[in-house]
């Protein structure tokens, strides 16, 4: 064997052993002979053909197309290797088995022994097509979540200038998209207050905490047309890579303030009619009940004007104190989901290898389960608004008891925790008349809530037991327990136990639960020791 045998040998082991190593397909394709001179066994996960002598009878020069190419295209592509020395394309791919996948394709040509010869590699991009089609769902759902929320909302940078706006937002302060994103914070504050709030916000900067902005103050903000007006604002924050932003939630609280006003003039008018009242029966003690009486009318249509408006307010106060709750709420709960999101989303992009391939499906699936918990949050608070304002209807019917339990728990099985079992029982009749679509949500939450705080490898137990005159339903868990100081407060709007502040929750689950039960006539009860586990009991009387 001469040295140039020598260095063909080597460099035909080398292309042997770096090919045997790579999860490409790399082939040699001899243009004299046309057909492959070279091909590792990538084949068969490229090409769905296990057999060499077949893969090497059925390849042409560009591959298993889904599309066949024309004899002058392939001609024009070796052209193109002769003049540029490379030819690259994005192009799909058809296995055997008819599977179709989005491939890479790079060619070079090389000379040896004065023949034509081309290296061929071709890698599967199909994931990264995938990929990306998922990220763009996942941010799609994300912006709905941010867009119909019921608050104007703004996302505000450590210098002020305005990063996002919620429709709501735009609609309050008269801007659009573009316009709103070449302002600053201080462009939707009234002149003779930017230089304050200039101050204010530096101060904030260096100390974030979640919290009403401004408390005790009078706070306007500028419209577009220039119109002011007045304004509550609740600031939440977080950080992402060292750089902090600022969540502000906003209420135009111009008609709230209308009303105090409309109850301090008739408070007024109420007291000076008192004062005059008292002067006209000094002065005419004695005379003219019939006078009298008319005062004493217009006493009374003054005092059921103030009670209507102090009904109003008090309305409007507890609209106010819901919306406020909401916002420290949302703020906190929506903090880490949205950090989680921005954070993979900024990790994703650094991820570009093929290997990569399991770092991003983990952020993927982290976002997909932060967009989750926003829905359901999302969904608490409207359940809660349809509730508060009267716009849940009970449906009666009659169904199966027994059947439907039994779909729920299957339902819910796919959202156990490792280990976790679910022992239905039931006694008496199956057939019951209650609102199905309540019931349902009912359960739900409570199963959920059993599973969520109960250990792994535990086990769930539901009865429910229908009799001639009543309905019974227990959902009993081996979890953590309830406090027993907590347990009457716990189907208290926005209360949640002391031993749960690290497990996720807004407190409205049990609440709505309780309210529902109370439309169907209902009544609902818990029992629990702390670490042994709670047991509640719902009660229909027929």
């Amino acid at each position: 064997m001469n040295m140039t045998d020598k260095q063909v040998y080597f460099h035909s082991s080398m292309l042997s052993a770096w090919s045997a190593f790579s999860d490409e397909f790399i082939g040699v394709w001899d243009e004299s002979k046309e057909h492959l001179l070279y091909f590792n066994d990538a084949f068969v996960h490229f090409f769905g053909i296990s057999q060499k002598d077949i893969f090497l009878k059925e390849f042409d020069f560009l591959g298993f197309r889904k599309h066949e190419l024309t004899h002058d295209i392939k001609c024009l592509v070796k052209d193109t290797i002769q003049k540029n020395g490379l030819w690259k394309e994005e192009v799909l791919f058809k296995k055997k088995t008819g599977e179709v996948y989005l491939g890479r394709l790079d060619i070079a040509a090389f000379t040896f022994e004065g023949n034509t010869h081309y290296l061929q590699r071709i890698i599967n991009i199909d994931n990264q097509r995938l990929f990306s089609e998922n990220l763009f769902k996942e941010i799609k759902k994300f912006e709905a979540l941010f867009q119909y929320a019921t608050l104007p909302i703004l996302l505000v940078n450590k210098l002020g200038s305005i990063i996002l706006a919620n429709n709501q937002a735009l609609t309050l302060f008269g801007y659009t998209e573009a316009q709103m994103s070449t302002l600053k914070v201080e462009d939707l504050i009234p002149k003779e207050y930017r230089p304050g709030h200039t101050a204010h916000r530096s101060d904030y900067e260096k100390n974030p905490q979640t919290r009403p902005m401004g408390r005790g103050m009078e706070l306007f903000a500028l419209k577009k047309s220039g119109e002011k007006f007045p304004v509550e604002v609740s600031l939440g924050h977080y950080q992402i890579e060292d750089e902090t932003y600022v969540i502000s939630f906003i209420i135009d609280i111009t008609r709230r303030l209308e009303i105090e006003g409309a109850l301090r003039k008739q408070t007024a008018e109420m007291e000076n009619a008192k004062k005059e009242i008292e002067k006209w029966n000094e002065e005419l003690e004695n005379k003219v009940d019939l006078r009298t009486q008319e005062l004493m009318d217009t006493l009374t249509k003054l005092e059921k004007s103030r009670d209507e408006l102090t009904t109003a307010l008090s309305k409007e106060k507890e609209l106010s104190d819901l919306k406020s709750r909401f916002v420290s709420m949302a703020s906190h709960e929506f903090r880490t989901p949205l950090s989680t999101i921005l954070s993979s989303v900024s990790l994703i992009s650094k991820y570009t290898q093929s290997e990569d391939q399991d770092k991003r499906d983990k952020h993927i699936q982290r976002i997909h389960s932060a967009v989750s918990n926003l829905t359901d949050i999302l969904n608490e608070f409207l359940s809660l608004g349809k509730i508060e304002e009267g716009k849940i209807q009970v449906h009666f019917s009659s169904f199966n008891l027994k059947e439907q339990l039994k779909l729920i728990v299957n339902e819910i099985a796919n959202i156990l925790k490792p280990g976790q079992e679910i022992n239905y029982e039931h006694l008496g009749e199956a057939q019951v008349n209650l609102d199905l679509s309540l019931l349902r949500n009912i359960l739900i939450n409570l199963i959920s809530n059993a599973s969520k705080f109960s250990p792994e490898n535990s086990v769930i137990e539901i009865n429910s037991i229908v009799s001639d005159k009543s309905i019974s339903l227990t959902i009993k868990d081996q979890g953590i327990g309830i406090p027993e100081e907590d347990q009457r407060h716990l189907f208290e709007r926005f209360f949640r136990a002391k031993n749960v502040t690290n497990i996720q929750g807004t407190g409205l689950g049990l609440h709505i639960v309780s309210r529902y039960v109370e439309l169907m006539n209902g009544s609902i009860s818990v029992e629990s020791v702390l670490e042994e586990g709670s047991t509640i009991t719902i009660h229909f009387n027929i």
